[in-house]
């Protein structure tokens, strides 16, 4: 059941604000002169974005349903998943989301879509430092705590350290 409903949130996340807002934003401002930035041959690079966004996201969720733990918000995780992306990445669902909203900027030539993925972005960081991570370090105690130490939240900037498998976060 709880795969279901993860698949089902996931989805209906997904559509509103990966499709659903950029669509109303693109379609509101698509008279508006001075919120498109022409960009040229570049704007394909908003592809990559999307599709490597799209990559991260469908495997993060996958790997959690498959580790059987939640990727819905709010709902606490039964694994603390350090394996694959989340060696590189502490969120690589939530990176995944971002790649794609500015992908979608890019892509579209879009300053208004630009500005709804840098504030989706901020929004996301302010969510998850203030709700998930605290969720997850009860959760999951000093596993968590040395496991945020070691890998970035947001941006793999590093190799990721060898580890063992302990077990998800978001």
């Amino acid at each position: 059941m709880i795969t279901l409903q993860t698949i089902a949130v996931a989805l209906g996340l997904y559509a509103v604000f990966i499709v659903g807002l950029p669509w109303l934003i693109l379609t509101s401002t698509r008279d508006v002169s001075w919120l498109w930035l022409p960009l040229g041959p570049l704007r394909w690079l908003g592809l990559i974005a999307i599709a490597f966004g799209l990559y991260l996201y469908v495997w993060a969720l996958v790997h959690l349903l498959q580790r059987e733990t939640s990727a819905i918000p709010g709902v606490r995780p039964t694994v603390l998943d350090t394996s694959g992306w989340y060696a590189r990445v502490r969120h690589p669902l939530l990176a995944g989301v971002v790649a794609i909203l500015l992908g979608e900027a890019v892509a579209a030539q879009s300053l208004a879509l630009l500005g709804y993925a840098l504030a989706y972005w901020a929004w996301l960081h302010l969510y998850v430092t203030s709700r998930e991570e605290p969720q997850l370090r009860e959760a999951f105690g000093q596993a968590y705590a040395d496991y945020a130490a070691q890998v970035p939240r947001w941006i793999p900037w590093r190799a990721p350290r060898r580890r063992r498998r302990a077990g998800g976060g978001g």
